[in-house]
């Protein structure tokens, strides 16, 4: 009897550990506009579990980022994810953006690992309107929401995305 029971709580534990979730799903999103470079900063927080679990329920396979043994071609996969899921139209014309770096932030629990991805977009000489399409993580997550900061002619706009109202526009006249 013991010996079930034990059983029992080891793999509960277990179970949570590699299961790990949070009361809510939330990335952000920061765009700058810089006049002087004409061009856009793009950084991006998600939490590290819930792209795990979104590349295992998308693709069928996990990034291994939470064992701390990431997948070889951890970089390629989350950059296509990336550029699949967010969309920029600056002046109703769709941006060009490459993807500068991405780094993991660790802390001591799992559920609050970030992955922050930096994205820039040059020949942005000024914005009138810019239009956000942003889709990250809604294909696991019901409540995900997604959080746009825009920092733009003197100026600092908020949009909140989520499954269902994936896209905002915001006019700088």
């Amino acid at each position: 009897m013991i010996p079930k029971i034990a059983l029992v709580l080891l793999s509960s534990f277990f179970l949570k550990t590699q299961d790990v979730k949070h009361d809510f799903y939330v990335s952000v999103t920061s765009i700058r506009h810089n006049a002087e470079k004409q061009n856009l900063s793009i950084r991006i927080k998600l939490f590290a579990n819930d792209l795990e679990k979104s590349f295992v329920d998308e693709k069928g396979f996990g990034l291994g980022i939470l064992k701390k043994s990431p997948n070889e071609n951890v970089k390629q996969h989350i950059e296509k994810y990336i550029f699949s899921k967010l969309s920029i139209i600056v002046n109703e014309k769709l941006i060009n953006m490459s993807f500068v770096e991405q780094k993991f932030e660790n802390t001591e629990r799992v559920e609050e690992d970030l992955i922050i991805c930096k994205l820039e977009a040059s020949n942005i000489t000024k914005i009138d309107s810019i239009k956000i399409k942003n889709q990250f993580l809604t294909e696991s997550f019901d409540s995900q929401t997604n959080i746009v900061f825009i920092i733009a002619n003197g100026m600092r706009k908020t949009l909140n995305l989520d499954r269902k109202i994936s896209e905002g526009e915001i006019s700088f006249n």
